[in-house]
């Protein structure tokens, strides 16, 4: 299976990910130990996160912040991702250098 990744953000998120809510992810961090968890309900939801991860390397600035968002008890993507209500943010930086 092939998937595009290209400056509009065309395929991100998936037609699947935003028709329904099943698809999301748990964001959690075990104070314990340090140990981050992404518990994804599908593989859809993992192939949506990925693309996102993926575009931000490519087209992105630098910087990345997905969070939980709902709105009358609905669940919305953000960044491609649709976080539970319960989840931990998740931030991505890195080096936007011409030369990476």
């Amino acid at each position: 299976m092939k998937y595009n990744v290209d400056q509009e953000a065309s395929s991100i998120p998936s037609v699947e990910v935003l028709a329904d809510d099943f698809h999301q992810l748990r964001a959690s961090v075990d104070i314990d130990n340090g140990d981050i968890y992404l518990d994804f309900s599908t593989r859809e939801a993992l192939r949506d996160f990925a693309l996102s991860l993926l575009y931000e390397s490519e087209f992105g600035s630098g910087e990345l912040e997905m969070y939980p968002l709902s709105h009358e008890g609905k669940l919305h993507v953000v960044e491609g991702v649709r976080l539970t209500e319960d989840s931990s943010r998740i931030f991505t930086k890195y080096a936007n250098t011409e030369n990476t």
